[in-house]
């Protein structure tokens, strides 16, 4: 009798609709097609994919344009001649903008914050909708365009890349979740091809005296892939047991151990979700939990690590996220959860996956409770008498008035490591000149923008930032904007990057640090 294939080794087309069909045990084998047909040298050796040139073989056409306000949209391909929303940053609107079929539109802003990795993972994902879901939306716009002008077309978003639809729901709007599953699991398998990628990573163990973190950096370098994308191939293609000797297995890989039962935030969303939820915002406000890594996580030294002076969540924090992470939930708009109104923060995404995010402050009565206000920051116990005598040391600067505001700031620039103008630059993305007049102590009037830029990218806390402002004879305005969402931000999420710092800002309708100063 023959045996009954499972939904997870299905590969077919829907002949009615033109919608691609691919279980979960098939995406390699659209891999190896797709990759015959349009590279199939990367089959016989590993090799980093030649992206551009698979475009020029598609007929392809990439284009750039911003997407959204809070780079959470990536790309999109044009599998229709079609109008697609893109984004205004001058005026903080989304306007109409017409594009050809055969265009991919990719948002060069997303590309240079998330880097190379995931430029090529875009325009692999997009290539992909075009060779697998043109024929899906070319049948629907015949048969109800009104059904396709709304669906259409679809996005590449990070807030969706670990997103799996329901299995039950036989709507369009899930078949094209379904389409978007694909392309997010297909993707890495293109770029790291099954058979090849093994041949790499065993070639490099088989070197000896390598670590998991010089294999993860090597191959990703190798394939130019994003890290976190090649230690999720490691594990796809069965090499789990020949990693698990190493002893960094457990701290580089410990993503992929932990179960992701939570949901990982953007600084821009979790500061977005703290004002929305007043509980919310006083639990972090009054140190009982800090944002480490995407999580709100108890501050105990148990579960959150310094890493180079910047908070981390600890091995044993993520792989035990239920004891010490609050629980923020991914729910669909269409279930009835808006209409029951629970107390809840909510925070809802563009496009056709509509969802939420939903913060029950009584789902985490447990963590509340533990621990008690003498145990919290016990992670900076080890390391504070080091780290308080170097404030202690810019402070004393700061107070002297024989000290210049230039020598203060390159005192602290010596201990951060800025000793080169380009350190300066990508931590500030200020122009490497002000490094050099700082250093030559040649520009103790800056603007205030600038030295905001300067203190975030020195990711100095709130109090040093205060006497730093006390020395230029500024007025640091807490009470007012736009200092007062500075110093809140800061004191909500300590140690957060200027990259991250601007997003919020971008967010809010607010100026960018240094905006007006960067080039």
């Amino acid at each position: 009798m023959k045996s009954k294939v499972s939904n997870s080794d299905i590969f077919d087309i829907n002949k009615k609709t033109g919608a691609f069909i691919l279980g979960k045990n098939r995406l390699d084998d659209y891999a190896m097609t797709f990759l015959n047909k349009y590279c199939s040298e990367a089959l016989q050796k590993p090799m980093s994919l030649p992206v551009d040139d698979i475009i020029k073989k598609m007929e392809l056409t990439v284009v750039e344009e911003q997407l959204s306000s809070n780079l959470d949209v990536f790309g999109c391909c044009l599998l229709l001649d079609s109008d697609i929303q893109v984004y205004d940053a001058k005026t903080n609107e989304y306007k109409d903008k017409f594009f050809k079929a055969g265009t991919i539109v990719i948002d060069p802003i997303s590309a240079v914050m998330y880097g190379e990795g995931s430029k090529r993972n875009t325009l692999v994902h997009e290539m992909i909708h075009w060779d697998k879901d043109k024929a899906y939306f070319q049948i629907l716009n015949i048969r109800n365009k009104r059904t396709a002008v709304k669906l259409y077309p679809i996005m590449c978003r990070q807030s969706e890349k670990y997103y799996q639809p329901s299995e039950g729901s036989k709507t369009k709007e899930n078949e094209i979740r379904w389409l978007e599953w694909q392309a997010h699991r297909l993707t890495p398998r293109i770029l790291m091809p099954y058979k090849t990628f093994k041949d790499k990573a065993l070639e490099l163990l088989g070197r000896g005296s390598m670590s998991c973190n010089d294999l993860v950096l090597e191959i990703s370098e190798f394939f130019e892939v994003s890290r976190e994308s090649s230690k999720y191939r490691l594990f796809e293609v069965g090499l789990e047991q020949n990693l698990k000797t190493f002893d960094d297995f457990e701290r580089v890989f410990e993503d992929q151990l932990s179960k992701n039962e939570f949901v990982k935030l953007t600084p821009v969303e979790a500061y977005d979700l703290m004002e929305k939820s007043p509980d919310l915002s006083i639990w972090i406000g009054n140190g009982k939990f800090v944002f480490v890594d995407g999580y709100f996580v108890i501050a105990n030294k148990k579960y959150v690590e310094l890493r180079n002076g910047i908070p981390s969540l600890t091995p044993y924090a993520k792989r035990n996220k239920k004891k010490c992470v609050i629980n923020i939930r991914v729910k669909n708009v269409r279930n009835n959860i808006l209409k029951k109104g629970p107390k809840s923060a909510l925070m809802k995404y563009d496009g056709i996956d509509e969802r939420f995010y939903l913060f029950k402050p009584e789902d985490q009565t447990s963590l509340v409770k533990e621990p008690s206000v003498d145990e919290l920051y016990e992670i900076f116990v080890d390391k504070l008498d080091d780290k308080k005598a170097r404030e202690y040391e810019l402070e004393k600067m700061l107070a002297n008035p024989d000290k210049t505001l230039c020598e203060c700031l390159w005192y602290s620039f010596k201990e951060k490591g800025w000793r080169l103008p380009e350190q300066f630059n990508e931590e500030t993305e200020l122009h490497k000149n002000y490094h050099t007049k700082i250093k030559n102590n040649s520009y103790n009037n800056m603007g205030k923008s600038l030295i905001w830029a300067i203190c975030v990218g020195l990711k100095y806390p709130v109090r040093i930032i205060q006497k730093v402002f006390m020395k230029t004879g500024y007025n640091l305005q807490e009470t007012v904007d736009p200092d007062r969402t500075y110093i809140n931000i800061i004191e909500l999420m300590p140690g957060i990057n200027l990259r991250d710092f601007n997003s919020i800002l971008r967010k809010k309708n607010m100026k960018e640090l240094g905006s007006e100063i960067r080039n």
